[in-house]
């Protein structure tokens, strides 16, 4: 990972390298977000993170976008960066356009502008609770989210 002190002497990356010049607050946060990202795979032991050539690899996705991207993307899904870099190098071919990837997601009931908690219907308690319960897991939704470069 790169800190904002490093200087580009103790590690060769292009991380470093932007590091150096004194930032606007957008390209801080998109080296912020870039390191979490970075962290967070590496911790996950995803076999890209690994790979001596990855830090750069990550670094020239983060720049090559506005960076908006830093500020939107959710550092806590890191492996959506991964998706993400993987769909815009199938992209970069005009046979493989549209790239795409969908995956699964559930979404939980609102009630009254709040989420629904689901309690153990099999717990005792009040019966409103297990009937609300009971009304809520039967409406639980599978929904798709896709990403599409």
């Amino acid at each position: 990972m790169v800190s904002m002190e490093e200087s580009a002497d103790s590690c060769g990356s292009r991380a470093a390298d932007a590091a150096q010049a004194s930032q606007p607050r957008q390209q801080r946060r998109k080296l912020e977000a870039y390191n979490e990202v970075l962290r967070r795979l590496r911790e996950a032991g995803r076999p890209e993170a690994l790979s001596p050539s990855f830090e750069d690899e990550l670094w020239v996705h983060f720049n090559r976008l506005p960076a908006r991207y830093a500020m939107d993307v959710n550092v806590e899904r890191a492996e959506d960066v991964l998706t993400h870099m993987k769909l815009l190098e199938l992209a970069h071919d005009p046979a493989n356009r549209p790239a795409f990837a969908v995956r699964l997601v559930q979404v939980s009931p609102v009630l009254h502008g709040k989420r629904v908690e689901f309690f153990d219907s099999n717990q005792p308690g009040e019966e409103d609770a297990r009937s609300t319960s009971n009304y809520f897991s039967r409406q639980r939704q599978i929904a798709h989210q896709g990403s599409l470069s």
